[in-house]
């Protein structure tokens, strides 16, 4: 469901995709989403998805003494 942004949230929004945007180095030609926005979102929410289950994987693998 959409919600309206505030000017601040949305300015802040575009911050933190300018800097994802940067740190993807999507400015280079060669990457495969050169000069867009596609699928950034979803790459950062599926890194910290990732991190937090590992995070629960490693306290279970010390658990069982693995």
């Amino acid at each position: 469901m959409w919600q309206d942004l505030s000017v601040a949230e949305n300015a802040a929004r575009n911050d933190r995709m300018n800097l994802l945007y940067d740190l993807d180095n999507r400015s280079d030609s060669s990457h495969p989403h050169a000069n867009t926005f596609t699928g950034l979102q979803m790459e950062v929410e599926t890194y910290e998805r990732l991190k937090k289950e590992l995070e629960i994987y490693e306290k279970w693998n010390k658990r069982f003494g693995a």
